[in-house]
C-alpha cells in the first residue's frame, strides 16, 4: 500500500501494484518492484513431497478411525497429525522415485500393546461374513485392565481407492476376552483386496490399544 505524505501535494512512499515509491536525499524515485524467480524444487524435495503425499492419501481416507485409535494417545496434539507423524517414520518405504506403506507397520491405532498372540481369520464367502478368532496374552490383558476392551475390526482397501466400500468395519462388537469377531461383508461388483487391521477400545472412552495388521483378504 502506498502512503501519500503531508497531503495531496506531499510525497508517496511505499507499494502500489507493481511499483514501489522510494524516498531519499536526493529526490523521490519509482521503482518496479523485482521479479522474484521461482526455483524448481530439488529431487530431494520431490521425494520429500512424495513421501508426505503417499501417508496422507490414507490418512486421510482413514481419519474417523485415526480420531478413535489415536485419541488418547496424541492428546493435546491433533490424532490426524499424530498419526501421520508416527507413520512417516515407521511405516513407509522407498521403491524408486516413489514410496510405499508397509502395511504391516502401519499403525490406525496408538495406546496400550495389542495382547493378541495368535489369530485366524475364515472368510464364507456364501454368507458374506468374516470371522477373526485369537489368543491373547493374560499378562497383558491385566496389566493394562483391557479384558472387557471392544474389539474393532477394519477393512481397508488400500490399493483401490475406487473401491464402492473402500472402509467399513465390525456393527456388532464383542470385547478381548471373547476371542471372536465377526463382520459382516457387503456385497461387491468387482473383487477387492482389503487390508486387515483390529484393536480394541473401552467401551465407554478413554484407552485403547495398538492396532495389529492381520492380513489381506480379497472380497
Amino acid at each position: 500500500m502506498a502512503i501519500i505524505k503531508n497531503g495531496v501535494n506531499g510525497t508517496v512512499s511505499g507499494k502500489a501494484g507493481s511499483v514501489v515509491f522510494v524516498s531519499t536525499k536526493t529526490g523521490n524515485y519509482v521503482r518496479s518492484l523485482p521479479r522474484v524467480k521461482k526455483r524448481e524444487p530439488s529431487p530431494e524435495q520431490l521425494l520429500s513431497r512424495t513421501r508426505f503425499k503417499t501417508v496422507r492419501s490414507h490418512i486421510s481416507l482413514l481419519n474417523p478411525i485415526i480420531k478413535l485409535g489415536y485419541k488418547a494417545y496424541s492428546y493435546p496434539k491433533r490424532a490426524y497429525d499424530v498419526a501421520m507423524s508416527y507413520n512417516l517414520n515407521h511405516a513407509i518405504m522407498q521403491e524408486g522415485d516413489s514410496f510405499v506403506v508397509d502395511w504391516q507397520k502401519f499403525m490406525v491405532a496408538k495406546g496400550s500393546p495389542n495382547p493378541i498372540t495368535s489369530y485366524t481369520m475364515d472368510l464364507d464367502q456364501e454368507n458374506q461374513m468374516l470371522q477373526v478368532t485369537w489368543e491373547y496374552d493374560a499378562y497383558l490383558e491385566k496389566k493394562f485392565d483391557t479384558g472387557t476392551y471392544d474389539s474393532f475390526l477394519i477393512l481397508y482397501s488400500a490399493g483401490d481407492h475406487g473401491a464402492e466400500y473402500p472402509i467399513f468395519t465390525n456393527d456388532s462388537k464383542n470385547n478381548l476376552i471373547a476371542g471372536r469377531q465377526n463382520i459382516q461383508i457387503p456385497k461387491h461388483k468387482k473383487e477387492v483386496t482389503y487390508e486387515v487391521y483390529i484393536f480394541f477400545v473401552e467401551s465407554y472412552g478413554g484407552g485403547n490399544t495398538d492396532s495389529l495388521h492381520l492380513g489381506t483378504v480379497k472380497i
